[in-house]
């Protein structure tokens, strides 16, 4: 599954956003793959560059940067320039709040321990 960035309001998802381009580009004017029609959004406000992961055949890392915006970029409610972004990050953008989906949840199977029988 593709990576995508997932707008959400009071709990709602209003828009989903795949990353599935090496550049995702978000800001205030038409040419951004991601438009936000907000004042507080610089025109070119942040970009989420995706490389591949050097170790997992298939998946990729995201980083997060901030393009010298006016009102910021946050990750997790920290002010960033640049950042690598984990599964369920929460990016917030002017008003916009958006939830990072990694769509690469690796699973690593369980693992079971034993212990010895008590004596008593």
């Amino acid at each position: 599954m593709t990576a995508r960035l997932l707008l959400k309001h009071e709990g709602i998802t209003l828009n989903r956003y795949p990353l599935d381009r090496e550049e995702t580009t978000i800001g205030r004017i038409g040419d951004n793959h991601i438009q936000l029609d907000d004042a507080a959004v610089s025109s070119r406000h942040a970009r989420i560059v995706r490389t591949p992961n050097p170790y997992l055949d298939d998946h990729y890392d995201y980083r997060l940067e901030d393009l010298g915006s006016t009102n910021g970029t946050k990750l997790n409610g920290n002010r960033i320039t640049q950042a690598v972004l984990k599964h369920d990050d929460v990016i917030q953008i002017g008003a916009h709040r958006f939830i990072f989906d990694s769509g690469q949840i690796v699973d690593h199977g369980t693992t079971a321990i034993y212990l010895p029988e008590e004596d008593d």
